[in-house]
């Protein structure tokens, strides 16, 4: 990170006072770089195997809260369009300032955003007119502030936030005709925007279309902004694409259209601009601005929100290792801690999910929650948060039988409030039941029926078609496996029958466990046995999971180094090992232990295990259970030194949601989650001397966790773990986290 050193200094004295009224903690934010994930990737896993957007972090440098609404990111693209993030590392001019609901890391698409552009002299409306230059070595960029120095216009841009709110400061170096440009980022033409003088503000929305299933359709909801200057607009108007409408009010229905304010400014002379957010309407944008930043005071909104990070990021405590690692951690644990967003305003309204039928309310004061990247966080990053934020993933858990009650299904994908088909599996149903099973407020009485509706019922076709159900569940229920001769039409992935035939046993292992607990005995029964599916999709000629006919004919494509239409963005050596939820039988398959161990080897030593696709994620862990630790320690800390980097590439491949950041976190403490619904998480060893988990105590009564080395050396590997000083297996259980407790890593001969 970089810092404006015209400014540095008075910052740094205002943030003194203000933060001397604030409550001490740890200053961890100074550890996040944001700029992380924003470059192409340069581990050497990606470099190997990433395609396309796959070769970048996709993440942004987002100024917000935890789990905000709202993200705020300086511009280096301006469309919405799949896969293009709002900002690239080393673009080399900025566009503006967009409040933005990119999903980061990902190839999705923004929605509802729209984007701020100060500037100096004549009007430019096009983005790649009015952008200008920036350094890096002038930018800032923190969990909560960022800030460069625009060099066309002389102009330097602050920017901080609360969860649904933004707040600008605009400094001008010289005397000039000032103008700030606003303007909705809708693709198809159809934002709206209004100039209103006496509020001195600017409003609008950018309604939001949806992508994969109903591609192009309404979404049933906006993007609401209202942006509040602190001082009158010296004068004002409209433009459409490079259309100076002057003094006109108000414009919508048309491509390239925005408002903008104008101001005369002296040198060092100050704007401020502070923006409210809503998916519901501009009243209830407003209403949030007005609740989250009531002043006209930078410097405190700035500090709260820093200290709201240090909080957050004070859950987990860390002694020893490398200043580097500290960075990746931290700034790995901020990537996680960022979606699935806040959806409800703050008197909790929000948008009813699939299609905004009527403006709900959460009754019992709880968050509502959208943007679930599920098919990749149900992995590690989720659970992360079970630790971290254990109120806020109860919400979350709370938000997705919402969504059933509220569209019919339990969603697949739920992103920008609608069904989506987006990624296979069925993996609101893992996420909800490893919650369950774990022990988090879930009502299982209204979620199990729509649980099991997934799992069981088979959709009418217009439910199938707007991305309710499981795709191909006909199939799958009929054969115990997804033949290659359906096609899975009505899916933004088509194919994939074998990916899908292993996930789907996967999710109704974990199904079966929930059944049982919640006394559905016959149920249970079903589940559990359809959790043995992966075994009909396993081919014992090649010992690897291939594509399977009707017939119970192989699939004569194969190539075990090659990707294959059967399979989700992998190839088969490397989804052979998805079947966490039976490694043991899993090992059966492919033959005794020591096939077991050169298949295993195998993947790692041609640099065919590739860690920017999650179906790799648990891969390094299965040594653990061939009984050698040690070497699940050696592949898990050469990826950690290898595949991340504090650098802008210092994420290998897309982060998507978070999920990426998050095996970084758990894998540095020592730990992960390897098999959803078990309520285990297997041991590698930390890379810190200690780790310290700070527990919420409504949600683990034992209040604190902490792992440690009996070696200062982290590099090592370690052959004995203690917990709470009696010899224990490489495995930990939940259930001990949550009663509290030390683990310690040691080596039988020193």
């Amino acid at each position: 990170m970089s810092t404006n050193k015209l400014y540095l200094p008075i910052t740094l004295a205002i943030l003194m006072i203000v933060s001397g009224c604030q409550k001490k903690t740890e200053n961890l934010i100074q550890y996040v770089n944001p700029l992380i994930g924003t470059g192409p990737s340069t581990g050497p896993g990606g470099l190997k195997h990433n395609q396309g957007s796959e070769s970048w972090g996709q993440d942004i440098p987002a100024v917000a809260t935890p789990f905000g609404m709202t993200q705020w990111t300086p511009q280096t693209r301006d469309s919405e369009n799949k896969c293009v993030s709002p900002y690239y590392f080393g673009a080399g001019n900025l566009q503006g300032f967009r409040g933005t609901h990119w999903l980061g890391g990902s190839c999705t698409q923004d929605y509802g955003s729209f984007t701020i552009m100060p500037m100096t002299g004549y009007l430019r409306t096009f983005a790649v007119d009015r952008a200008a230059s920036y350094m890096h070595d002038n930018e800032t960029s923190t969990p909560a502030y960022y800030s460069c120095l625009l060099q066309k216009y002389l102009t330097f841009v602050e920017i901080t936030s609360t969860a649904r709110a933004g707040f600008f400061r605009f400094s001008y170096v010289q005397k000039d005709q000032a103008i700030i440009l606003i303007t909705p980022n809708s693709d198809e033409g159809k934002g709206y925007i209004k100039v209103d003088p006496e509020k001195q503000e600017i409003y609008g929305y950018n309604p939001v279309h949806r992508i994969y299933q109903g591609w192009g359709e309404p979404a049933g909801f906006s993007g609401y902004f209202v942006v509040r200057f602190n001082r009158p607009l010296e004068n004002y108007g409209c433009y459409y694409q490079m259309e100076d409408l002057k003094k006109q009010t108000e414009i919508s229905g048309k491509p390239d259209i925005g408002a903008y304010a104008r101001f005369s400014v002296t040198e060092k002379d100050v704007i401020l601009a502070k923006v409210g957010t809503s998916f519901t309407s501009l009243e209830a944008a407003r209403a949030n601005l007005d609740a989250e930043i009531p002043h006209w005071e930078f410097e405190k909104t700035k500090a709260e929100t820093e200290q709201i990070w240090n909080e957050s990021l004070s859950a987990i405590k860390l002694k020893g290792g490398k200043t580097e690692d500290l960075t990746k951690f931290y700034t790995a644990m901020y990537h996680s801690m960022l979606y699935p967003r806040t959806f409800s305003n703050v008197d909790g309204t929000y948008p009813e999910f699939d299609g905004n039928k009527s403006i709900k309310k959460v009754e019992d004061g709880h968050v509502y929650y959208d943007d679930f990247s599920l098919w990749d966080t149900f992995r590690a990053q989720l659970p992360l948060v079970s630790l971290i934020a254990p109120d806020k993933y109860e919400d979350m858990m709370k938000s997705l039988v919402l969504k059933a009650e509220q569209g019919g299904w339990m969603p697949i994908f739920p992103m920008w409030n609608s069904y989506t088909s987006a990624m296979i599996g069925d993996h609101a149903n893992t996420a909800l039941g490893d919650a369950y099973l774990k022990g988090f407020d879930i009502d299982i009485d209204r979620a199990w029926p729509y649980m099991r509706k997934n799992a069981f019922e088979i959709p009418s076709y217009e439910d199938f078609n707007n991305g309710k159900g499981r795709r191909a569940i006909m199939s799958y229920l009929e054969n115990g496996y997804i033949p290659l001769e359906d096609s899975v039409k009505e899916a933004f992935h088509k194919m994939e029958q074998t990916s899908r035939t292993l996930e789907y046993a996967m999710t109704d292992d974990v199904l079966s466990k929930v059944a049982s607990k919640y006394g559905k005995t016959e149920d249970a029964q079903m589940l559990a046995k359809r959790g043995q599916n992966y075994q009909n999709v396993f081919d014992d000629e090649t010992k690897s999971m291939r594509g399977r006919h009707l017939d119970g004919t192989w699939s004569k494509d194969y190539n075990p180094l090659a990707r294959a239409s059967y399979l989700t963005e992998g190839t088969p050596m490397q989804h052979l090992w998805f079947v966490p939820q039976d490694i043991p039988g899993l090992f059966d398959l492919i033959g005794d232990q020591k096939q077991v161990r050169e298949k295993l080897d195998e993947l790692f030593d041609t640099g065919e295990y590739w860690h920017s696709n999650e179906p790799c994620h648990h891969i390094p862990y299965l040594y653990n259970y061939l009984g050698d630790p040690a070497e699940t320690q050696r592949k898990v800390k050469n990826i950690l030194a290898t595949e991340y980097t504090a650098y802008d590439g210092g994420i290998p491949g897309n982060d998507d949601s978070g999920q990426t950041s998050a095996w970084y976190v758990f894998s540095a403490m020592g730990f992960y989650p390897v098999s959803p619904g078990s309520g285990e998480y297997q041991l590698s060893s930390p890379i810190f001397t200690e780790v310290e988990l700070n527990l919420n105590p409504k949600y683990y009564p034992g209040k604190k966790f902490k792992i440690s080395l009996d070696d200062p050396d982290t590099s090592k590997t370690f052959d004995k773990v203690e917990l709470n000083g009696k010899e224990s297996q490489f495995v930990l259980k939940h259930e001990d986290i949550r009663k509290g407790g030390k683990l310690e890593f040691s080596n039988s001969v020193k």
